[in-house]
This record gives C-alpha cells, sequence and structure tokens, in this order.
C-alpha cells in the first residue's frame, strides 16, 4: 500500500525539531524508518508531517562516563552492536537483518514500543533509564515506567526520546535468547539475562521478558529462584519454570499462548546455560 500524504521537513537543529513538533502535535519524528514506515504504508497513522531528525548528528553517540553508557537517540543498532556493552550489544546483534541494523535506531525502537521488539528486555533487566527532552527541559524517567503500555511510550507531544542510560554490568555474564519464525523476524518470545556469581553462588540475577506481555517485564519468580544459590541442574529447571509465571501471553499466528509460555522456560534455560559458558 502506498501511505498517505503528508508534508516532510528537515529541521537543522534538535531545538527547531522540538518546536515544529510542539507546535504540530499531529507530526511524527523520522529517524531509520523501520517502524514508521511501515504503519504509515498500512496506513495506521496519518500525520501531517514527518519530522526528519535523523540528520541530527548529535544525537548519535555512545559515552562511558563512570560506571553508566549514555547512548544518544540516533545511535543505530550496528554501532550498539560493536560497543561491547554487555547484553545490550547482543540484543543489538539479534534485531532485524543488517539492512535494519545499519539504519534502524535506539532511540526510534523504544519510541515505537512494539511489544516483540527486542531491546526493551534488555533494557528493563538493566534498569535503563530514558531522557526525552522538550522546549520546556528535559527529563529521566525509569524505563520500566516509560513503558506505559504497547506502543504507548511516556513522551508528550513535543517531545524526543534524546537519549539511553544503561549501567555498566562489570563482572556479570550474560545472554539475549531469541524464538523467531525466521531470520530478522520480530521476536515470538525473547530473554535477557545478567547473572553475576560469587564462587559458585548467584549473587545476582536479572531476567527481562518481551513479546509474552503487553510490555517488557522483569521474571521475578525466576530471579528469586536464582538468588543466593548454586546453579544445579535442579535449581536452573526450577526457575526457568517459575519464569513462565511472568508471561501472558496471547494467541496468535505464530503460536499459541499455551506454546509461548513453553517457550519462556525454554529460553530462559538456554540464556542461563549460555551465560554460563562465558
Amino acid at each position: 500500500m502506498y501511505p498517505p500524504k503528508f508534508g516532510y521537513v528537515i529541521p537543522d537543529s534538535l531545538n527547531e525539531a522540538l518546536e515544529f513538533l510542539e507546535e504540530h502535535q499531529d507530526a511524527r519524528p523520522l529517524a531509520g524508518g523501520h517502524s514508521l514506515i511501515p504503519m504509515l504504508k498500512l496506513r495506521l497513522i496519518r500525520p501531517s508531517y514527518l519530522v526528519e531528525i535523523r540528520r541530527l548528528q548529535n544525537l548519535s553517540y555512545i559515552t562511558k562516563e563512570g560506571n553508566v553508557y549514555k547512548i544518544g537517540a540516533l545511535t543505530t543498532h550496528y554501532q550498539i552492536m560493536n560497543s561491547s556493552i554487555p547484553l545490550l550489544s547482543e540484543t543489538a546483534s539479534k534485531i532485524g537483518d543488517p539492512q535494519v541494523r545499519n539504519m534502524g535506531t535506539i532511540g526510534g525502537s523504544i519510541s515505537h514500543l512494539d511489544p516483540s521488539a527486542d531491546y526493551p528486555a534488555a533494557l528493563i533487566a538493566m534498569d535503563a533509564k530514558v531522557k526525552i527532552t522538550g522546549r520546556k527541559g528535559e527529563r529521566v524517567v525509569d524505563f520500566k515506567s516509560f513503558a506505559k503500555d504497547m506502543f504507548s511510550p511516556d513522551i508528550n507531544p513535543g517531545e524526543l526520546v534524546t537519549e539511553i542510560q544503561v549501567p555498566l554490568f562489570e563482572g556479570y555474564k550474560f545472554s539475549y535468547q531469541k524464538l523467531e519464525r525466521r531470520a530478522g523476524d520480530f521476536a515470538i518470545v525473547g530473554v535477557a539475562l545478567l547473572l553475576k556469581l560469587s564462587g559458585d553462588v548467584v549473587d545476582d540475577v536479572r531476567i527481562g521478558l518481551t513479546a509474552v506481555n503487553n510490555v517488557a517485564v522483569r521474571a521475578k519468580g525466576a530471579e528469586e529462584e536464582l538468588l543466593g544459590k548454586r546453579l544445579t541442574d535442579e535449581v536452573i529447571e526450577k526457575a526457568s519454570t517459575r519464569a513462565m509465571e511472568s508471561a501472558n501471553p496471547a494467541s496468535d499466528l505464530r503460536g499459541s499462548a499455551e506454546y509461548k509460555k513453553k517457550m519462556v522456560k525454554v529460553l530462559t534455560k538456554r540464556a542461563i546455560l549460555n551465560a554460563l559458558k562465558r
């Protein structure tokens, strides 16, 4: 299908983009376009203008300040994949295909907030923060509160996501496991895991799930099952089983709800075993 007619604006600066978005509240920012363009073609949205922000190169960066990585919203998946950020780089490597990874941006992905996207599993596990900028100033919110509901991020009219902040999980083992029907598809189930051991005992563990709820969630039951214990086969099996408690998937063409819940268990176990190999 062809998209509806719209105006096209290329601002010279972030302030100019914010000013236009505030004055035209049905306008949409355009970065990589891999989320927005399909919705336009399906005519799910009909913005009056597209505001091209991908030329604002001051929003494309990865810096490390103390124990925090700061990632500009226009940083591509390819750049994140090659940045060696624990867990997040591995997650980026499993997004789409090379073309998507070269053009798609982390800011565009989380602003779209597709419930089957890959990043949310990692970001919820990492306690990431999101910086949102408007003409009245900046605010920083936890990713957990930013993701209000599917396709419903905490972004007011006239605001843009400008930065994502993730802590440095030094000394952690990690893994992102994804079930997809074809290479490059959105996740049917995605499990992100961070694991810190003290000797052979679990000192800290964080498990994020995507595609099995309206928004990404932590698998708290599974985390409780692992914390403070040695990773025996029995403990891993119990924790993987309890991960299903945090999944509430819907049946669709990609699989039944029962199948997806069982795959949460399979992928959680696989994530733990894969992380232990690092």
